[in-house]
């Protein structure tokens, strides 16, 4: 696939020249992430968002928005890939970030 390779290549040559603690970096994994778990790459997605999680919970606060959204997207991965629990367990965590920076009406939470 061209845009997987393309993604990859992004994200080489960021990791070459970025420090890991980027946002850009992480944005990159995230977006990776995605478009595995789109084509139903789902090893390979749930590696990369687990990079991601890692390496953008190294410069952000616990709950900050980003890392709620990376907690939702690699429990979606682990989800599409049958592991219930670990993607309930991150379910979990993903409201948790996100009810404590967003009041409780809030899409973002009632979406978990």
């Amino acid at each position: 696939d061209k845009a997987i390779n393309i993604m990859q290549q992004c994200v080489g040559i960021q990791k070459q020249h970025l420090p890991t603690s980027r946002r850009d970096l992480c944005a990159s994994l995230n977006n990776l992430g995605l478009y595995y778990s789109e084509k139903g790459m789902l090893h390979e997605a749930i590696g990369t968002l687990e990079e991601c999680l890692a390496s953008i919970r190294t410069f952000l606060p616990p709950e900050h928005p980003d890392i709620g959204m990376t907690l939702w997207n690699l429990g979606n991965a682990y989800k599409e890939g049958k592991n219930v629990v670990k993607a309930t367990e991150l379910f979990w965590e993903c409201l948790s970030v996100r009810e404590k920076r967003l009041h409780a009406t809030h899409p973002d939470v009632i979406a978990v």
